[in-house]
């Protein structure tokens, strides 16, 4: 089975968070779930804001068309901005708001 990188990082906030509960049946895998659809959602909307705006405009016009996942992702990539960065940066403040750390 592979590993995947999200989920490692969200079971290390889980595990330095110390929930209660978490152990019981599900929840753990509920709280991961929620926690990764919340954290990708910010890093979607955190490579848009990096987007220039003509990329933003030529994105909306690839997905009013009917775009394949593909398609957007080539766009993204072609658009200038350092997706791996945003996507890091994203995720290591993120991390701190979970945590209550200052960031």
């Amino acid at each position: 089975m592979q590993q995947d990188p999200m989920n490692d990082f969200i079971n290390d906030m889980l595990d330095k968070k110390q929930l209660p509960g978490l152990e019981e049946e599900g929840v753990r895998e509920t709280v991961i779930d929620d926690i990764r659809t919340r954290l990708l959602n910010q890093i979607d909307r955190a490579i848009l804001e990096a987007m220039p705006e003509d990329k933003i405009d030529a994105l909306n016009a690839q997905l009013d068309g009917g775009a394949s996942d593909e398609d957007v992702q080539r766009l993204v990539a072609e658009s200038g901005i350092d997706v791996q960065k945003v996507t890091l940066q994203t995720m290591l403040r993120f991390r701190d708001l979970y945590l209550g750390e200052e960031a």
